[in-house]
């Protein structure tokens, strides 16, 4: 003897079975979005190292500039060259700026650093 479901019931054990579906719809949704921002994550996390790297590059380019346009100024003091004297001196001016700026630069990428954002989300995961 089989039990019948009333219409009331049958809508029931419907919307059960559909509720059912649709969680399962939204893990599978949630897994691939949590996938996606990990990878997301992680990417991110490269591109800072990147140009974290490239900031003590250029700041390093930068002291150097400062250091031969100091050299140039104190040969030019030296040669008692007057001209070169003032040029020699804007130059090493606007090295020290330039410098300053890179150096601003390369704090700024070190604050960007995520400190390990996409680590964090995998380890949420487990």
């Amino acid at each position: 003897m089989t039990y019948e479901l009333n219409p009331y019931e049958q809508k029931l054990f419907d919307t059960v079975i559909s509720l059912r579906k649709e969680v399962q719809n939204l893990t599978e949704a949630y897994a691939i979005i949590h996938s996606r921002i990990g990878e997301i994550s992680l990417r991110a996390d490269k591109d800072s190292k990147d140009n974290l790297k490239d900031a003590i590059d250029i700041e390093e380019l930068a002291r150097l500039s400062v250091v031969s346009a100091n050299i140039a100024h104190q040969a030019a003091l030296i040669l008692l060259n007057v001209g070169g004297i003032e040029k020699t001196g804007n130059t090493k001016k606007a090295a020290e700026v330039t410098h300053a700026a890179a150096v601003e630069s390369t704090i700024s990428n070190k604050l960007r650093q995520s400190g390990g954002g996409a680590n964090n989300l995998t380890q949420n995961k487990k």
